[in-house]
């Protein structure tokens, strides 16, 4: 199951996680200073010791003598926690006092540049030892005094140093992480306010969101939703013109329906009453064809709204299968279509976007232009292809459209001339399919024909892309 973490969750680990790791470093780095400091105290009486030795180290005799008495030496050994060894000796190895057996390897030069600590055990156990030389004027006078200790004090200090470092730093991140986590809380208040007013916002409500209690770092935020609640409020307002288009489109053939069938039944005569049921035919033709159109507007619409699917497709073919189904139609009123793809060969058409949905845009313009034009005319299909673009013109020699019609040419329902079976629609279609391939589409003056010019500017897929 994936689980994910809460706004103040996920900051107080990015924060919290990295302070932790930097105060377990600062932790060991403060416990690694305190033992360094403990084992200098604990070194410091190990050094006194030798050189109090040291200084009882006398020649008498001829000879080194070691002048502490015994009752000096007990309270030297003696110790409640630690064993205490010593061992005096010349520099040939004879010993003056303490143990007979040397654990000492320093030799004499090095000696004499100051005291040498080691680490090392005497009888199984670890030991801290130090020597130094006692008389060093001259070789004669001079001995080897070694001092050593248990470690059974250092240990016990150094666990209670460690466990009142960790308990501190401990505190100290606990502490941190509750200063941070209140931080949070309050920094992150207005966010959590703007959630519960969204999520209490009724779904009809698509006023703009106020950026006055957010912080600044969410007026972007804030300002695109506002952005994508207007875009959502033209979308609801465009729907309600369009069915209330449907319903006026639609309200008008059914009155002719309804008007017709009732003079059908009131009718004695057999061809008066079969001529009202051909316009009834007529009329539920026409409701068909608008019928469909509303379908592929709505399939278009889907389409940009919702994705498409995106593979190689071949205008060329496209344009080719769109006349073969529209020869009959073009044959009836005697329009000649004329096909011209410059620069034709492999995939020199190719465009990303659905099969169908380019069949239906290329048909929609291609079945304006053969019905729109006188018959006997013209109309023309062009394929250009101009570096990354291509272009698509279908263009006839018919009168055109006025220019004061231009600006609402793609406009639902609107048509610049009532001929045929138009129910406006079929433009607008073509306009949604361009939006969805990410292409445009324009009425253009052609400069070899007096008829309409529409353009349609796709972008082109780079060579070597297969058709699907």
């Amino acid at each position: 199951m994936n689980t994910r973490l809460d706004l103040r969750s996920l900051l107080l680990l990015l924060v919290g996680g990295p302070l932790f790791v930097l105060l377990l470093i600062e932790m060991m780095i403060t416990f690694g200073i305190g033992l360094h400091v403990t084992n200098q105290v604990f070194d410091r009486w190990l050094l006194d010791s030798a050189y109090s030795l040291a200084q009882e180290v006398r020649r008498e005799n001829g000879e080194l003598v070691l002048y502490a008495d015994e009752a000096a030496i007990e309270v030297f050994e003696w110790d409640e926690l630690d064993e205490v060894y010593y061992r005096v000796s010349t520099l040939n190895g004879q010993v003056l006092g303490g143990r007979s057996e040397s654990w000492v390897n320093a030799n004499i030069n090095t000696l004499k540049q100051g005291p040498v600590f080691t680490n090392l055990q005497i009888e199984g156990e670890w030991v801290r030892s130090v020597t130094v030389l006692a008389n060093a004027d001259t070789p004669a006078d001079t001995a080897v005094v070694s001092v050593a200790e248990t470690l059974h004090k250092r240990i016990p200090l150094s666990r209670t140093l460690m466990l009142d470092v960790v308990l501190s730093k401990a505190a100290m991140i606990v502490v941190t992480l509750l200063v941070v986590a209140f931080a949070l809380g309050r920094g992150i208040r207005p966010l959590l306010k703007l959630s519960q007013d969204l999520a209490n916002r009724s779904p009809r409500d698509l006023t703009p969101i106020s950026t006055q209690a957010a912080p600044k770092e969410v007026h972007t935020v804030i300002d695109n939703t506002n952005r994508l609640l207007g875009r959502l409020d033209d979308a609801f307002s465009a729907r309600e013109q369009f069915i209330g288009n449907i319903s006026h489109q639609l309200k008008t053939p059914l009155a002719g329906i309804k008007l017709q069938a009732q003079l059908a039944l009131r009718e004695q005569n057999l061809d008066t009453a079969h001529q009202a049921l051909e316009r009834i035919c007529q009329t539920t033709d026409a409701m068909t064809h608008l019928n469909n159109q509303l379908l592929k507007l709505a399939r278009a619409e889907t389409a940009s709204g919702r994705g498409l699917r995106n593979e190689p497709v071949a205008l060329d073919n496209v344009v080719r299968e769109a006349a073969e189904s529209l020869r009959e139609l073009a044959r009836g009123r005697s329009v000649e279509v004329h096909q011209d793809f410059s620069g034709e060969s492999l995939d020199t058409f190719k465009v990303p976007g659905d099969y169908f949905l380019l069949r239906e845009l290329v048909w929609n313009l291609m079945e304006n232009a053969i019905l729109y034009v006188p018959e006997g005319g013209n109309v023309w299909v062009e394929l250009i292809r101009e570096s990354d673009k291509i272009r698509l013109a279908v263009k006839d020699d018919g009168l055109g459209i006025p220019r004061e019609h231009w600006p609402q040419i793609f406009e639902r329902f609107f048509r610049s001339k009532i001929t045929g079976e138009g129910c406006g629609l079929g433009l607008a279609i073509v306009k949604e399919i361009a939006f969805a391939h990410g292409a445009t589409v324009a009425l253009q003056e052609a400069p070899d024909t007096t008829g309409a010019c529409f353009v349609c500017t796709f972008p082109a897929l780079p060579p070597g892309k297969r058709e699907q």
